[in-house]
């Protein structure tokens, strides 16, 4: 639908208001887009090149245009959450593109592959080095956009950015896997951000405007889980108490989500099967990595 309004082009009697709703909703099936071909193992539809719009316009700047003012001219463009967003979900795409290959493949090239990750884990971490300090995730800056009305979007962006570590990492927990170089570093690295993607869903409870609401985060909130469960059953026992208050505390939040969102009930009883399944299985290699395992932390 996107394509046949061609929403790209826009329209030269459209007020700034309308060129940059425009724009939004392109990137917006954009992100869409990439997030369904992932699951579904679906092609992608749309694809950024010469004649992609504008980036989305800093939040704040977008809500105080007025019907009838020209657009935003280039030269005084600022970036913003949802723009952060699409650069974010550029790297998703080549994460999404090595799972493909993962699953595809039946002989591993493990320097490729180590190599794909440590790639995408700089950039990941590049990426987050670029954003200025009104962005990084914070106390102060959850209050600031929570005042501003864009609360539940920082929040959403910021999550977003701990799934994409995990699932970029999450072959690493497969303990059938060959022994990398960095192996056992990339596992750590995987549990470290199910950590952190707990911590920002309790943090922001304490601020209602800012709290994680949309459906997307049941399904980033399974994963972060099935990650907390590995390092429940195979991690330091001095670990045990604190990984069961997480796994309590997301399943805490998912209970809440399902007053909202019905389908997540579905979610919660996928997780409760997975998590059964584990704790009675008399394997280690309860997260082996195969087409099962990536259609589950995608879709």
């Amino acid at each position: 639908m996107a394509q046949m309004l061609d929403l790209v082009s826009g329209n030269e009697v459209d007020d700034g208001i309308t060129k940059e709703i425009k724009r939004r909703i392109w990137w917006t099936c954009f992100i869409v887009d990439v997030w369904s071909s992932g699951g579904g193992s679906l092609a992608r539809q749309l694809q950024v090149g010469e004649n992609q719009p504008r980036l989305p316009l800093e939040e704040i700047t977008f809500l105080e245009l007025q019907p009838g003012e020209k657009d935003i001219p280039d030269i005084s463009w600022k970036a913003g959450i949802w723009s952060h967003m699409v650069g974010m979900i550029e790297l998703y795409k080549e994460i999404q593109d090595l799972l493909r290959y993962l699953v595809a493949t039946t002989q591993w090239d493990e320097e490729f592959i180590e190599n794909t990750v440590h790639g995408l884990a700089a950039r990941l971490l590049a990426f987050e080095g670029r954003l200025g300090p009104e962005l990084v995730f914070s106390a102060e800056n959850i209050a600031r956009h929570a005042r501003r009305g864009t609360g539940r979007l920082f929040t959403g962006f910021h999550l977003g950015y701990q799934y994409y570590y995990m699932v970029l990492f999450y072959q690493y927990l497969d303990k059938s896997r060959p022994s990398t170089r960095n192996g056992a570093a990339y596992a750590e690295q995987c549990k470290l951000h199910a950590r952190r993607f707990c911590d920002i869903l309790r943090i922001v409870r304490e601020w209602p405007e800012a709290e994680a609401l949309h459906n997307i985060n049941a399904h980033i909130t399974i994963v972060s889980s099935s990650v907390l469960l590995h390092n429940y059953m195979f991690g330091d026992v001095s670990e045990l108490a604190d990984t069961q208050a997480r796994l309590e505390s997301n399943l805490e939040y998912m209970v809440k989500l399902q007053r909202y969102w019905p389908s997540v009930e579905l979610m919660i009883n996928r997780l409760n099967v997975f998590l059964r399944s584990c704790v009675r299985s008399g394997s280690n290699n309860t997260h082996r990595f195969d087409k099962w395992m990536v259609k589950f932390s995608q879709e």
